[in-house]
């Protein structure tokens, strides 16, 4: 549509405006914009013009952005109006010219980046005013908020990723917070309809986060959106579902049952691959051998550091309680042979102290590490006090018989045959399940050929597996299979990444300079076992640096030992003296802190290489260490 001179002449207007306001004449902008908003909403009573439409939605949003920066605290009942009127203006415009219905914008209609903005700029400023608590309005901001979100995600497109990632979150923090009242639960039901499944795979840890709540309406709408996506992309949640199923809460645990008994009703053999492939990977990234180290080094410190008995118990029963079930693997069987025994006898003493100590209401202490008193004749309380200590000894001494033994051959533990901690992995072929981390949003990923037999452990302090996956494209996907940590809040900081690339990529000043956080894949298998993406073709700093001072000759920790020497209480000065001490550390050092200069110049071919991996590394420190920072991270 040829746009009439009318028309014109108000857009080069605009556009006057606009460079009024950026050369801080703001005052005068405000005023004229304000005034020509009145000219357009004159003009779009007298006649309907879409492209006067789509330059009416653009004055209503500029003004409603201007008055909200000016006063971006609300501190005003005053500024909320005007802000609120501009936005709703620019919204409802919108609206009318959309079928939402349908998630179909009108043929005739002129769709713009603005129509996007207007919804989410609407929205947004609701949902900030029921935040707030206005008295008499909460509500009916949430209801505005839901129903502007539900919109904007609607005609979100790539170029707004992060927005509409954002307007996700907030309509699920209108469902998890204000589900409850009648109206907003109405509106939140009317508005998923409006919202493709697809949008919410990038929201699934928040849903299943979840999974157990306890508010009749926001678990229905929660449950009934969970089957939907179950139903449409299984793959999406077989290994979060997993870790559900694990849960110690057993609220948790059972709503994960009942959403995997309706997966089962159309995906059975993909759900019983999942749980094998979990449970499995759960038995090789923590051997037992590894399971009764933590585990006893964890009950010597309660027992003998805090005298809680109680807790002691706590940790060493379950391992007895798994011990007794009978080994199912090569691995298995051989720590039975080896400590079974020692074991069994440590076992039946802290049968007979928990009997000895709860003779006649006593109570097995949490503090001190002697028995409670609570039997009525003293004499014969001292003597079972007495025999149940006597008999904790007992246990203690095989005990550490068993952990002096287990921590000799934890050292050799660098490499595992599947055939030898998890025969049914190695059987395992041609799965349905996905490779972790490789599902897309439309439906494709690549399914499991075979796991690799052998699996790499590293000589860390926790002992991370690498192992290696075959998918059905034919490549190998590698990973790192983690024990004794928790990943679960590892993977929303990669949904966080993701988010801030999205940011970055969005504004011009950084897109041109290609920032970008590099992300990897995080899969939780449980609370304490997890799988991390492989990163091909890097290597750490750490070992370039070691490499490096290995071929000059130079004492790898040398800036650790200037420190000691000039500060032996190092770690006990403030902030500004530890930094002067390393920056007079590094005076002293051989190569005065240089290794890395050296290294990147030593590593490249020619000028141009050296220059694009500097710049690579200081752009890539430079926005991790600003995202670490907001994070809080202690290692940024």
């Amino acid at each position: 549509m040829v746009p009439n001179r009318l028309n014109i002449q108000h857009r080069l207007y605009y556009a006057y405006i606009k460079h009024l306001w950026l050369t801080n004449r703001n005052d005068e902008a405000m005023e004229r914009l304000s005034k020509l908003c009145d000219v357009v909403e004159l003009i779009r009573s007298c006649e309907r013009d879409l492209q006067n439409e789509s330059l009416r939605v653009a004055c209503w949003l500029k003004l409603g952005d201007w008055k909200l920066s000016i006063s971006p605290s609300f501190l005003s009942n005053e500024t909320q109006s005007d802000v609120l009127s501009c936005y709703r203006k620019a919204a409802v415009n919108v609206w009318e010219a959309y079928d939402f219905k349908t998630t179909h914008y009108n043929p005739s209609a002129v769709k713009t980046s603005n129509d996007y903005r207007a919804l989410h700029s609407w929205a947004l400023i609701n949902f900030r005013l029921s935040q707030q608590g206005i008295c008499g309005a909460n509500y009916e901001h949430v209801i505005a908020a839901v129903q502007g979100f539900v919109r904007a995600i609607s005609l979100g497109t790539k170029r707004w990723s992060a927005s509409v990632q954002q307007d996700m979150l907030n309509l699920l923090t209108c469902l998890f917070k204000y589900g409850h009242h009648p109206g907003v639960h109405r509106v939140i039901n009317e508005g998923l309809e409006m919202v493709t499944l697809e949008c919410w795979l990038g929201c699934t840890p928040q849903l299943l986060a979840r999974i157990h709540i306890q508010t009749p309406n926001i678990r229905s709408t929660l449950h009934t959106l969970l089957i939907k996506l179950g139903a449409k992309h299984p793959q999406a949640l077989m290994y979060p579902l997993s870790v559900l199923l694990k849960s110690t809460v057993v609220e948790r645990k059972v709503a994960a049952e009942s959403l995997m008994n309706s997966l089962k009703a159309h995906s059975n053999a993909l759900v019983e691959e999942a749980l094998l492939v979990s449970g499995e990977l759960i038995r090789v990234a923590i051997l037992w051998l590894e399971l009764w180290h933590e585990g006893l080094e964890e009950a010597s410190r309660l027992y003998f550091g805090d005298g809680n008995v109680s807790s002691m118990l706590d940790v060493l029963l379950p391992l007895h309680e798994q011990l007794e079930k009978g080994p199912s693997t090569r691995r298995e069987v051989d720590f039975c042979e080896s400590f079974g025994r020692d074991l069994s006898e440590a076992h039946n003493y802290i049968r007979q102290y928990m009997r000895l100590a709860t003779f006649n209401g006593g109570v097995i202490p949490t503090q001190g590490g002697f028995v409670g008193q609570g039997a009525h004749d003293v004499q014969l309380s001292r003597r079972h006090n007495a025999e149940a200590d006597q008999a904790l000894h007992d246990a203690w001494d095989k005990y550490y018989i068993v952990f002096r033994r287990i921590n000799k051959q934890i050292p050799g533990l660098t490499t595992l045959e599947l055939s030898q901690v998890s025969p049914s992995l190695q059987n395992v072929h041609k799965l349905e399940l996905g490779v972790p981390g490789t599902y897309r949003v439309d439906g494709s990923y690549v399914k499991i050929e075979r796991f690799n037999p052998i699996v790499q452990v590293i000589t860390s302090k926790q002992r991370p597996r690498k192992i290696v996956l075959l998918g059905s494209d034919g490549k190998d996907y590698v990973f790192l299979l983690k024990g004794h940590e928790d990943l679960r809040q590892d993977e929303r900081v990669m949904q966080l990444f993701g988010l801030v690339n999205a940011l970055l990529a969005r504004d011009r000043r950084t897109n041109n300079y290609d920032l970008n956080i590099q992300r990897y894949v995080i899969t939780p298998l449980s609370h304490h076992v997890g799988l991390v993406g492989w990163v091909p073709h890097t290597e750490t700093i750490h070992s370039h640096i070691r490499d490096y001072r290995e071929s000059k000759k130079i004492v790898l920790n040398m800036e650790n030992r200037e420190i000691m020497k000039m500060a032996p209480d190092y770690e006990f000065l403030t902030v500004l003296q530890k930094v002067e001490v390393f920056e007079t550390a590094l005076e002293r050092a051989e190569n005065q802190g240089r290794d890395l200069y050296d290294i990147l110049f030593l590593k490249s071919l020619d000028s141009e290489e050296w220059l694009e991996r500097r710049t690579n590394y200081t752009m890539s420190t430079a926005v991790m260490s600003m995202v670490g920072y907001i994070l809080g991270l202690g290692d940024r």
